[in-house]
């Protein structure tokens, strides 16, 4: 019997082996061609693809090096360390995928204090990456993410598990991933630039995660610009969502900017405290909450602490539930023109166009106790006078529980908006919405009518 006890030990020390090649850590690069040639990485060279059959790990010191045309096949359930440095750079191209169709790889862990990844022309398929480095940083450039399992993390595509500066993802492609494209746990804040990438259809399984699920405290900054975010109707995914939820200490400043953000649950959504910046964004058709006491804001600003500080200007809002929302007294400033040397002067110029539910127009809901500045917006009627806009406004005049909304002065006054009324249209079908297409009943909102822009009452 003790024979038997230890053919069994020492087989087990043997597949244990095997199974888990941790590098040396003496600075030396590895390519998965190299890794091919080391019997105990299960890192095996068949027809033009590397195959990777078994974890292993990338000690710090070490550089794993993706070369130009590489093609990987993760096997399930797989997942490679790298405490050293990710170096997937190739010249032109190379793809990571799974092995099979019934594989789902766990990706890429990037966890050490001093490590980091530059990542720029690969291809993910089913994989992804997550990041933990302390002291390092992630650039992400001219990358594919897509297919995206979940089983790398439930956090997204690219995960940020632990907090880290200088991060930069630019000019990537995430699309129909099962999960977000990108996301951060909530305690752990990031700085990060996430800089013209397109966000397509993400969050396939239809769960209450925007495409973008980050988060922002301390003394990070962060800057979402320039990106393409275009949802797949789907009713629990959002746009672009950045929390503080657990309400910690903040010193930087998101920059939230030149986005365009179309057909999600939700545009724009902040969570806690924060200093935010919301300006020149597109906002259409962000609408897909199926109820509208849940959501479907083009810009949600929801912060019980009442600490926050978020500047709103330039805006295009069309085609929410809701046009902008506030839960809580934060300052917000929606358009401050009474002084233009003061400090917290704002133009607004924020532009809003058939935001409504249950065929009433809502272009700002003050659902807090704050005094909301909103001066020198362009508002969902055709004359921008007080009494008008006064219809598209909830706050202390609808609920005296509320803060008010000081909108006046509105923006431009002359809109090119005819006024007419909704029985005068009905059965006309040559009525065309803002995005071009027919509607044979117009009901409340702006639609185009002989070529011209008429608001149906």
């Amino acid at each position: 019997m003790k024979k038997i006890y230890a053919l069994i030990l020492l087989a087990s020390a043997a597949v244990s082996s095997q199974a888990a090649f941790v590098s040396e850590g003496t600075g030396r690069v590895y390519t998965f061609e190299a890794l091919s040639k080391i019997d105990t990485t299960g890192v095996t060279a068949s027809e033009g693809a590397y195959i990777v059959s078994a974890d292993f790990t990338i000690s710090a010191g070490d550089t794993l090096r993706l070369m130009n045309n590489d093609v990987i096949k993760m096997g399930n359930g797989v997942s490679v360390t790298i405490d050293g440095y990710a170096d997937f750079t190739p010249a032109d191209t190379a793809l990571i995928t799974r092995d099979s169709e019934s594989s789902n790889p766990k990706g890429f862990r990037i966890y050490a204090d001093d490590g980091g990844a530059t990542l720029r022309n690969v291809r993910f398929e089913y994989v992804g990456i997550t990041f933990g480095c302390a002291n390092g940083h992630l650039l992400a450039d001219n990358c594919t993410f897509t297919l995206h399992n979940g089983k790398s993390s439930s956090t997204g595509a690219i995960a940020f598990n632990a907090s880290c500066d200088g991060n930069v993802i630019e000019n990537c492609r995430f699309v129909e991933n099962t999960l977000n494209g990108i996301g951060c746990g909530a305690t752990n804040p990031v700085g990060l630039i996430i800089r013209n990438n397109l966000f397509y259809h993400n969050t396939t399984s239809n769960r209450n995660r925007p495409q973008i699920n980050v988060t922002c405290a301390g003394d990070y900054n962060m800057v979402i610009s320039g990106n393409d975010v275009i949802g797949g109707q789907y009713t629990l995914s959002g746009g672009i969502g950045v929390s503080n939820m657990l309400g910690m200490a903040f010193t930087g400043t998101l920059t939230i900017e030149d986005n365009y953000v179309t057909e999600n649950r939700y545009g724009i959504a902040t969570i806690g405290p924060m200093n935010a910046i919301i300006r020149n964004n597109r906002l259409v058709n962000n609408c897909y909450e199926t109820n509208p006491n849940n959501g479907g804001s083009c810009i949600s600003i929801y912060d019980s602490s009442n600490k926050g500080n978020i500047y709103i200007e330039g805006n295009h809002l069309e085609g929410g539930l809701w046009g902008i929302t506030i839960i809580g007294a934060p300052l917000v400033n929606v358009g401050k023109t009474e002084n233009p040397n003061a400090e917290d002067y704002n133009p607004g110029n924020n532009v809003f166009v058939n935001n409504g539910n249950n065929d009433t127009l809502y272009d700002l809901y003050n659902n807090g106790t704050g005094t909301v500045y909103a001066q020198g917006n362009t508002w969902n009627v055709a004359t921008q006078d007080s009494v008008s806009i006064e219809t598209v406004v909830y706050h202390k005049a609808d609920n005296e529980e509320l803060g008010l909304v000081i909108f006046m002065p509105a923006g431009s006054q002359d809109t090119g908006i005819e006024d007419i009324n909704a029985e005068a249209v009905e059965g006309d079908n040559r009525y065309y919405n803002l995005m071009g297409q027919p509607v044979s009943n117009p009901t409340s909102g702006i639609y185009i009518h002989n070529g011209k822009k008429v608001l149906v009452r």
